[in-house]
C-alpha cells in the first residue's frame, strides 16, 4: 500500500487538502482575521493558521455563549 501512495503522491495531496472537518457551521480560513468571527450563526472565518482543535474549542465555545445570553435574556418561556 506504501507504494501505491508513492506513486499516486498528487491524488494523496489532493485528498487532503480537500478534507474539511464538520464544525457544525462552514468554517472559512483567512488571512486577515486575527480571531473568530460569526456571520449570523451562519457562517464563521478563522485565522488562516489555526488548527482544527482551536477551530472546534472556539466555536463551541462561541455557541455556549450565545445559548446562555438567550436563556439570560428571556427567562423561562411562560413566565
Amino acid at each position: 500500500m506504501l507504494q501505491t501512495l508513492q506513486s499516486h503522491t498528487e491524488y494523496v495531496l489532493a485528498a487532503l487538502l480537500a478534507w474539511r472537518r464538520d464544525f457544525g457551521m462552514p468554517v472559512e480560513r483567512r488571512i486577515t482575521v486575527r480571531r473568530l468571527v460569526v456571520e449570523r450563526n451562519q457562517v464563521a472565518y478563522v485565522p488562516l493558521w489555526w488548527s482544527d482543535l482551536q477551530i472546534q474549542r472556539a466555536i463551541d465555545r462561541h455557541f455556549r455563549q450565545t445559548l446562555q445570553r438567550g436563556f439570560e435574556r428571556g427567562g423561562l418561556p411562560g413566565r
